[in-house]
């Protein structure tokens, strides 16, 4: 993990993770290969908000992974083959392969639990070198245990920690860039949720798959996703308990992304209100099943579409009051704090031409 890697270099690590050449990155961005260069190299600063978004997108990487602390994995030194070793155990089957599963004891369920919240607070506290290095083997037991048990209530439950641990998973390699990969553990966890059977799983995944496709720039495939998850929803089931209106809340506010990346403001404004009503109705900020979910993080989205429909106004009336407190996490806070930073930077450059 590089914790401090100038712009630039995020730049160079991201295009050539990309497997892209500087004049293929410039020809993306209507730029030459020499401008490319000249960023790289520190020599540009990349300020306007346009720009950077153009160039996460092109690099398939958030705005804050080139701003903000990086997201990376370098898959060398201490951290060799990371990435190849997730890949290796999504696509290995038990039945048809060994590797991971030769001689392996199932864990019981109870510590495979353990085991997936651990992944889980490792993602959200931003540990992304650990993370990755858990995971094949977590992949590994989870995938064993729906071998193991084949029927009855620890079936489902078997069924539903392999699908919270291919969400993780999908989580991660999202971040790191990965999309492909990324889509084929979103996608093992989603078939393993529905299986289930449990709207509370089922949803999640749903987020899941939303949130791969918003990361491989299919804006409109993950509205459509979370537009039909929340219509297959039972009747009444997203105000059923504290987990319901988290995950409800957070899979309107990754459609509120999807819909302003269509530049669809009224969508947009249509998802932020489900989630406000959701986090009006929880009433604090909470991390039921991993969301993250409340108040602040609606703001936090707020602020987010703000800068993405270029309201700049708006934005900056709304960074002040976004002081995420503890009880959100370390990767949220991060993300809140680099969008008043990019406000910041806008209202000051908006000064300086004035």
């Amino acid at each position: 993990m590089t914790d401090h890697l100038p712009f630039g270099k995020r730049v160079r690590f991201y295009r050539e993770r990309r497997g892209l050449h500087q004049w293929q990155l410039g020809e993306l961005l209507n730029r030459s290969e020499d401008w490319v260069y000249r960023v790289e190299a520190g020599r540009i600063p990349v300020n306007n908000v346009k720009m950077l978004a153009d160039l996460a997108e092109a690099l398939r990487v958030h705005v804050e992974d080139l701003q903000g602390r990086p997201s990376l994995l370098d898959d060398r030194g201490g951290h060799a083959a990371s990435v190849p070793a997730i890949r290796a155990a999504l696509m290995q089957s038990r039945l048809l392969a060994g590797g991971l599963y030769d001689g392996r004891e199932p864990l019981r369920l109870e510590r495979l639990a353990v085991e997936v919240d651990e992944a889980w607070n490792l993602y959200q506290s931003s540990e992304y070198a650990r993370l990755a290095a858990r995971l094949p083997a977590l992949l590994a037991d989870a995938r064993l245990a729906t071998h193991e048990h084949t029927t009855g209530n620890t079936r489902i439950q078997a069924l539903k920690l392999f699908a919270v641990t291919c969400h993780a998973t999908a989580t991660l390699l999202r971040k790191l860039g990965e999309t492909n990969l990324a889509w084929v553990a979103a996608d093992q966890g989603d078939i393993a949720a529905c299986e289930a059977d449990d709207p509370a799983v089922i949803l999640a995944l749903r987020r899941c798959v939303a949130h791969v496709q918003l990361g491989a720039g299919m804006a409109a495939e993950a509205l459509d996703v979370t537009v039909r998850a929340a219509d297959a929803l039972p009747r009444g089931w997203w105000d059923y308990s504290p987990a319901s209106l988290s995950l409800y809340g957070t899979l309107h506010l990754n459609g509120a992304v999807a819909a302003a990346r269509l530049r669809d403001r009224s969508f947009a404004d249509d998802m932020m209100a489900k989630a406000t009503r959701a986090a009006d109705r929880l009433g604090a900020d909470t991390n039921e099943m991993w969301t993250a979910f409340g108040p602040m993080n609606v703001e936090i989205h707020r602020l987010a579409l703000a800068l993405e429909f270029e309201d700049l106004q708006d934005a900056v009336d709304l960074a002040p009051g976004l002081r995420p407190g503890r009880h959100v996490p370390v990767e949220r806070r991060a993300r809140a704090r680099l969008d008043v930073a990019r406000c910041d930077a806008c209202s000051a450059r908006e000064t300086e031409f004035a």
